[in-house]
């Protein structure tokens, strides 16, 4: 599910290490640091995935790719350069201190070969995120800001979305002002520009040409950022949008698409996956389930009581709508009990709460 340009041949983005790099996440296994917490000490250590074991402390990355329900493709991504930043942090370790930075280049004859290549650290590529509406685009951009920084690939964890009316103004001049504004506001973190296709439409106020016009800027920002190779805090740009319109967007701005040589497809969610994003939503929510009401339970229904085109509209979004319903139904319930007399459990979502919402809204 995931097309590249120009990255398949790297080990940044396999699924899997190398013999080399299992040789060399050994050597940092040895050298994790220690961390003391509540008087015993615990280490840090990396797995053969390139993530952390589960000797240490809780991981924040990984804790972050656990709360994603789906897109391993993407994960991979981030485990990949979890990776390339942990060699990097091992390269850097291993050049004696005493011989001055202005010298780096001499000091790599002191390291193994497999540690010379390449003395910077790993910076990811700009994206292109494609998919159906509610399949998790921005909440992954969100979360890419977060894991990214606790990588150190980001300076700081800032998110910042957009769409056309954030770029575009009524001259070209205004247009490359509101871009430029941007593009500084989002500074060490991730741009987000979401529905990025609209900006090679015409609206009533401004003609196509507005909208190249930031194109043109942010893509004349990007080369000035490769090449002031000093400067790493240029916001990494995610452009965004659905499958056709963005297919046939970058089709049209072969230019725009070379700079962007990561293009990521967010999948349609299964039955299982929405069962399973309703569950966790509830739980955020401070909800039970009662117990006939399992991920199995809630994939059949969902599978009985919807049709896939149904779903592909709204995706992640069925989950928020079969919530919304449920609440109501045990509002529903609350109400009844007070004239017969029982107890209603407030906070418990029953398997008749959700079949009722089903039956009712959905189709």
């Amino acid at each position: 599910n995931m097309a590249d340009e120009g990255v398949g041949s790297s080990n940044h983005f396999r699924g899997r290490p190398t013999d080399s790099e299992l040789v060399i996440l050994d050597a940092v296994k040895k050298r994790a640091p220690s961390v003391v917490s509540g008087g015993r000490i615990t280490t840090q250590v990396p797995n053969r995935d390139g993530g952390m074991g589960s000797s240490g402390p809780r991981d924040r990355v990984e804790d972050l790719l656990d709360s994603i329900v789906g897109l391993e493709h993407i994960k991979s991504q981030v485990r990949g350069l979890r990776r390339s930043t942990e060699i990097a942090d091992l390269r850097e370790s291993l050049i004696p201190y005493s011989i001055p930075k202005t010298h780096l280049a001499v000091s790599t004859s002191l390291l193994p070969p497999a540690l010379s290549d390449d003395p910077t650290r790993p910076r990811s590529s700009h994206m292109v995120f494609v998919g159906n509406p509610g399949c998790g685009k921005t909440a992954l951009a969100r979360l890419l800001a977060k894991a990214y920084h606790e990588l150190g690939i980001l300076r700081k964890p800032k998110f910042l979305e957009v769409e056309r009316m954030d770029l575009v103004g009524r001259t070209a001049q205004q247009t490359v002002a509101k871009t430029v504004e941007v593009l500084e506001e989002a500074r060490g973190g991730i741009l987000f520009i979401d529905e990025a296709y609209t900006l090679a439409m015409s609206t009533k106020r401004t003609k196509a040409e507005a909208g190249t016009d930031a194109i043109n800027e942010i893509m004349r920002n990007i080369d000035a950022a490769a090449e002031g190779k000093e400067d790493d805090s240029f916001p990494l740009v995610i452009l965004a949008g659905f499958p056709q319109e963005m297919q046939n967007f970058l089709a049209a701005q072969g230019a725009l698409r070379k700079r962007f040589s990561l293009t990521f497809e967010f999948p349609d969610y299964t039955c299982e996956e929405l069962a399973r994003i309703f569950v966790d939503l509830c739980n955020a929510k401070g909800f039970d389930l009662e117990n006939a009401l399992t991920v199995k339970v809630l994939s059949d229904l969902l599978d009985r009581e919807t049709t896939g085109e149904w779903r592909a509209e709204r995706n992640g979004r069925v989950c928020e709508l079969l919530l919304s319903g449920a609440r109501t139904e045990v509002r529903r319930r609350i109400r009844n009990a007070t004239f017969e007399e029982h107890e209603v459990d407030p906070q418990l979502i029953t398997k008749s709460d959700v079949e009722n919402v089903m039956m009712a809204e959905f189709k």
